[in-house]
């Protein structure tokens, strides 16, 4: 597992009130690096969150491996709610304190450490939910390792103190806890692989190592925000914030958690094992538009003191930059599901290919959210998107209990992506309005057309596998330089000397 709590950007609402007590010192964290330093400290991100992706996927390799489909299915729910009761713990307080800490210098500490109070209050309420309902045994033969997982869900409050280094440009912090506990993750795995340990006992080294990662974060942290004094004052500017977000959190995880538990139980354990092979690389694949986004955010929290041209630039670049990757990656996904799922997981697990494909399709959508409620959250667009994921999520619950019930695995991927790929176009949409902005219709639609060229040529050849990765990297590449979705002037901006 490369992330045991990811942190899932929500929304926000444009045309708040300025916070109380925002300083008029607001834009000055930008002005401490230039675009060259900033896009350095994102490549170097880049790199190490390459190198966990490495580590996250050969832990699951031998995860899955040892304990089998029904296992790994059993193993893979608890941590599908665990993360699901740590993604709503977060209320869109992290994404508020990140956006408002770029913009106020003199109270960051107050305001980052009144966050986390924020988060550890609600994480500890989901944490006796979970127990309860592990106890009433809810979740079939996953209860016992539910109720163990749980008790790592008020740590993952912890992982709040990342906004700060958001928040002063630093990305490669968030890049270097993730590595750690990825390495950490495996050499847990790997122990209990050759001892012969059981699920429960995985799960409370699951539990020690997420303690030992937010150990590491508060150590990391106390050098770019130190922590202050939390204020009753600040939790009403948050929570007046991020209201609308929490109610975002429980609508994407509907949607994008929740799956699982519905094919557990209409399926059984066997096809969720098969459901979560095929996410995780949805959830590894999740490094890029998470290094995209995170020296985003900072910039458009102070984008309106920008001129017109420069905000649309931004929102161009933002939205260019993010389609080509996730379109790219669901290139390579596609083509090379079958030789993944075999390689990592093996021959049993033959059936999660087809779930796969449908899951790189979503990645698309999953890129171009990010993108679109990063922008619309550091802005402060709250209630309309708040509006869209509720409305999303309960059609795509009601669909989820069909699409499983019908086609299991194959079914619930497909759901995922018709959903995603909504999201994703909606949130842009929203966000191009919040930055008065225009969206780059010609270029997002070549890409996408590049995309499923290359992806239709595949179907038609029969090649090794390695000559067909390559020959769809080349030509969806070649695709992107044709159709100047990207273009050199791009790569000068990025790389420019000039302050941001």
């Amino acid at each position: 597992m490369s992330s045991p709590w990811p942190t899932t950007t929500e929304p926000g609402e444009r045309g708040a009130p300025p916070e109380p007590g925002a300083t008029g010192e607001a834009v000055g964290t930008a002005g401490s690096r230039s675009a060259r330093g900033l896009s350095m400290a994102t490549a170097v991100s880049l790199g190490l969150r390459l190198v966990g992706m490495a580590v996250g996927m050969a832990t699951t390799s031998v995860l899955a491996r040892y304990l089998n489909p029904d296992g790994y299915g059993v193993f893979a729910l608890a941590l599908t709610l665990g993360t699901a009761a740590a993604q709503v713990a977060d209320m869109g307080t992290t994404i508020t304190v990140s956006s408002r800490i770029a913009r106020e210098k003199v109270s960051a500490g107050r305001i980052l450490t009144t966050g986390l109070a924020i988060r550890t209050a609600v994480a500890l309420v989901a944490t006796v939910i979970l127990l309860v309902a592990a106890a009433q045994g809810l979740f079939g033969e996953s209860s016992a390792v539910v109720s163990v997982v749980a008790v790592a869900t008020p740590l993952s409050a912890a992982s709040i103190l990342t906004a700060g280094a958001t928040a002063r440009f630093r990305p490669e912090v968030s890049a270097i806890l993730a590595l750690v506990q990825g390495v950490l993750w495996l050499i847990a795995v790997v122990v209990i692989a050759r001892t012969g340990g059981d699920v429960m006992l995985l799960a409370w080294l699951f539990v020690a190592v997420v303690t030992l990662q937010t150990g590491i974060g508060v150590m990391i942290n106390r050098r770019l925000v130190p922590l202050g004094r939390p204020s009753w004052t600040e939790v009403g500017r948050i929570l007046a914030l991020s209201w609308p977000l929490a109610i975002s959190s429980l609508a994407v995880m509907v949607y994008y958690r929740l799956g699982s538990v519905v094919l557990f139980h209409l399926q059984g354990a066997a096809e969720v094992g098969y459901y979560s092979a095929a996410y995780k690389f949805l959830d590894v694949a999740q490094l890029g538009p998470a290094m995209l986004v995170a020296p985003l955010l900072p910039i458009v929290a102070t984008s309106m003191s920008m001129n017109g041209h420069r905000r649309n630039l931004v929102f161009s670049l933002a939205t260019r930059t993010g389609m080509v990757v996730g379109v790219g990656s669901a290139v390579m996904l596609v083509a090379l599901a079958p030789v993944l799922v075999a390689f990592l997981y093996g021959e049993d697990y033959g059936p999660a290919v087809r779930p796969l494909m449908l899951l790189a399709v979503a990645f698309v959508g999953v890129t171009l959210g990010y993108v679109g409620t990063t922008i619309c959250s550091a802005l402060g667009v709250v209630r309309p998107i708040a509006v869209l994921t509720v409305s999303v999520a309960v059609v795509n619950l009601a669909a989820q209990f069909w699409a499983c019930a019908r086609w299991g695995a194959t079914g619930a991927a497909a759901v995922v992506a018709g959903t995603e790929l909504i999201i994703g176009l909606s949130t842009c949409l929203l966000a191009a309005r919040a930055m008065t902005s225009r969206l780059p219709v010609r270029e997002v639609a070549c890409v996408a057309l590049a995309g499923v060229a290359t992806i239709g040529l595949l179907w038609l050849v029969d090649l090794p596998w390695p000559i067909e990765a390559a020959l769809a990297g080349g030509l969806f590449g070649v695709a992107v330089l044709v159709s100047r979705a990207l273009t050199m002037t791009d790569l000068t901006r990025v790389l420019s000397r000039k302050a941001l």
